[in-house]
């Protein structure tokens, strides 16, 4: 069984499926809601929602001008606002189908469980709660519809989002969202597209997302990632006005081999990449808690060298400017904080100036890395984010051209690499060297060319 499927069954279980069924004109209302079925609030009387344990799973039911849909989704918060009125908040919800509660009840054959479901329903309240049984039936005939399966991963895997930094999960979900700011987005716009790949782990399952747009693919079949195989893990798609930006997550790769990070932004619109090392502080046991230590591994001068490869000074092109053409950062963030609590961000040589100073050196070792040592001599993130989209800071696009070409390499292993490509609308990114792909009047060279093209 897949692991999201049996967390779903898990959770309904113990907190069994809530049915919302919504009348006709309320159905309208939410509908040209901002945003519709996908996400809203509804409140009533303490008794309706009577019971509910949350989060669990809810089926919500609507019809228009006689058409049916079905939508599941998260019921994620019951709280009482009034003295009379409790408040639930619907989120997380994705079109399914069947598209009528009695569709889906007719795919239930065990004769006991299809009499209860129908018990349930029949009676049109506003809010009925299933059994156990029951809801874990409903979730299985759910997953067998291929069209579902995206979806309601998505559903699952929002449950166990990491909060803390405690491991290569967490910063890549805290990468995800940086890549999200840089482009000038919240946490909570949506997807234009997802693409998840089956019995892989990816942050990209827990972003916001729009109807019909989560898609999980076969992981021994990923459609036009030839290049990549099978090692990339998601993929997202944003829309803002005229631009688009992608996010990848793959495997730890050669890409990451070769340039020792772990974040790579690359931005067409102002021809510059910035690359980020994410790097975990510790506290340093003298009991200040304004203390915190980094340690370098062996893998620290490795790193370094291999990014210092790559670290080419050049000539601005014409009407080019930046206050600075470095393209590596790194990042330190505390162990065990909350994602989104910030972190200390330095350019390449400001680190090695930093590793250098007798002042900033720790116990065994360790280098003392603290808005207390810095002096106020440091970036937050989002004015790192601001100086990535403004195209203030990164490579001249001389060596963003070349760097582009390295983006193919995500490929194979254990560590996760992200890379945002953000480009104007319509027009094709060349984010690989074209010659790599041999004939152009090759089939496979042609799905290529169209998977990166990003006209709506």
């Amino acid at each position: 069984m897949k692991d999201w499927l049996k967390t779903l069954k898990n959770l309904v279980d113990k907190k069994p499926i809530v049915v919302l069924q919504f009348e006709e004109d309320d159905w309208r209302s939410l509908m040209n809601s901002r945003r519709g079925p996908h996400e809203f609030t509804i409140a009533r009387s303490h008794e309706t929602f009577d019971g509910i344990k949350t989060p669990t799973a809810c089926l919500v039911s609507g019809q228009s001008y006689d058409e049916h849909v079905l939508y599941f989704g998260l019921i994620g918060s019951s709280s009482a606002v009034t003295t009379l009125d409790t408040r639930i908040k619907v989120k997380r919800c994705v079109q399914v189908e069947p598209f009528s509660l009695s569709e889906l009840g007719e795919l239930i054959t065990d004769k006991r469980l299809n009499g209860l479901f129908n018990d349930r329903i029949g009676s049109e309240a506003e809010c009925t709660m299933l059994t156990p049984k029951v809801s874990v039936e409903v979730i299985t005939q759910l997953a067998v519809i291929d069209r579902n399966r995206g979806g309601m991963r998505a559903v699952a895997e929002s449950l166990s989002a990491p909060k803390y930094y405690r491991g290569p999960a967490a910063m890549q979900e805290d990468a995800v969202h940086s890549a999200l700011s840089a482009f000038g987005l919240s946490d909570a716009d949506q997807a234009v597209s997802v693409e998840l790949f089956e019995g892989k782990e990816t942050a990209l399952a827990r972003v916001p997302i729009m109807e019909d747009s989560v898609i999980e693919h076969d992981a021994r079949y990923v459609p036009g990632y030839d290049l990549i195989q099978s090692d990339v893990t998601g993929r997202a798609v944003f829309q803002k006005r005229e631009e688009r930006l992608e996010v990848y997550t793959a495997n730890r790769c050669p890409l990451e081999n070769v340039l020792g990070v772990d974040l790579i932004y690359v931005n067409e619109t102002r021809h510059n990449i910035v690359m980020l090392q994410y790097k975990m502080l510790n506290p340093s046991g003298s009991g200040a808690k304004t203390d915190w230590i980094y340690r370098p591994d062996e893998k620290l001068d490795d790193e370094i060298s291999r990014m210092k490869k790559f670290a080419r000074d050049s000539e601005p092109g014409e009407g080019e400017y930046r206050l600075n053409p470095d393209v590596f950062y790194l990042k330190f963030v505390k162990r065990n904080a909350a994602l989104g609590s910030g972190g200390i961000i330095l350019p390449l040589e400001h680190f090695e100036l930093l590793r250098d100073d007798p002042a900033s050196k720790g116990p065994r070792g360790g280098l003392r890395v603290s808005y207390k040592t810095l002096d106020g001599s440091y970036m937050r993130g989002m004015a790192f984010l601001d100086l990535i989209r403004s195209g203030y800071i990164g490579s001249h696009a001389e060596i963003t051209a070349h760097l582009k070409t390295l983006i193919k390499e995500i490929i194979d292993g254990n560590r996760a690499v992200i890379a945002a490509i953000q480009t104007p609308t319509g027009e094709a990114v060349p984010v690989f060297d074209e010659s790599e792909f041999g004939d152009p009047d090759d089939k496979d060279r042609e799905d290529n060319d169209e998977f990166r093209r990003l006209d709506s």
